[in-house]
This record gives C-alpha cells, structure tokens and sequence, in this order.
C-alpha cells in the first residue's frame, strides 16, 4: 500500500493504490455499500475523502481478511454504524462553558442577558 499524501481530496487511483483495492471494485463497492459516496467532480470523476478512504479499508477488511460476503459486511457496517450512534447519545453533550470556571460562565451569561435586555428596550422603544 502506497503512503497517502495529506489533502482533501483523492482520486480514484491514489486510494486504489493506498488501499490494495482495484478501481473497478471501488465503484462495485460505491453500489453495494451506501455510506460509499464519494463526491464527484464536474468531470465526473470521483473524489475520496479520508473518510471514504477508512471506510474501504474496513469494507476490505470485512470481505478478504474476516471472510464476510457482501450482504454480510453490509450489515455489520449498518450495525456497526447504530452501535456508534447510540454510544454518542449516551455521552453528555460538551458544554459551552466546559473547562471555563463559575465566575467566567458567570460574567459570560451576564453579557449575554444584558444584550438581550438591551435589544428588548430598543424593541420597545421603537413600538416592534
């Protein structure tokens, strides 16, 4: 596997030489696996991201390495897939004050308020 160059955007032919995986085949896989779109260019050719890229190595790694078929691999992504979704429910969302201590989030939410109020009497003032 060739080492991949660090951007945006990949051909076809740099992620078929970083991934071990024919060019035909990555467009078989784009039709069997539905999280596999890659964008596509005006030209129409296709552009990976490194995204696409992971996702063709675990795809690659199912089907020649685990011994999974197509419909098998299919679903284990897809439940691989809600498996994650349901762990990033579980965590607590960040909060907009993490890290900043109670006298800061404090003075950040009085600034805040104190916009609002003054948006409010402008408001008022102008008969909205």
């Amino acid at each position: 596997m060739a080492e991949l160059p660090d951007k945006l955007y990949y051909s076809i032919r740099e992620v078929a030489e970083h991934t071990g995986v024919e060019p035909h085949v990555l467009r078989y896989w784009e039709s069997e696996f539905p999280t596999l779109k890659p964008k596509r260019a005006r030209s129409g050719a296709r552009n990976y991201r490194k995204k696409d890229i992971d996702e063709i190595l675990t795809i690659r790694s199912l089907l020649q390495e685990e011994g999974y078929r197509i419909e098998g691999a299919r679903k284990h992504l897809r439940e691989h897939k809600r498996g994650a979704a349901a762990k990033e429910q579980e965590q607590p969302q960040e909060s907009l004050f993490e890290g900043q201590n109670r006298g800061k989030r404090i003075a950040h939410l009085r600034r805040e308020l104190k916009e609002v109020m003054d948006l409010l009497k402008e408001m008022k003032a102008k008969g909205e």
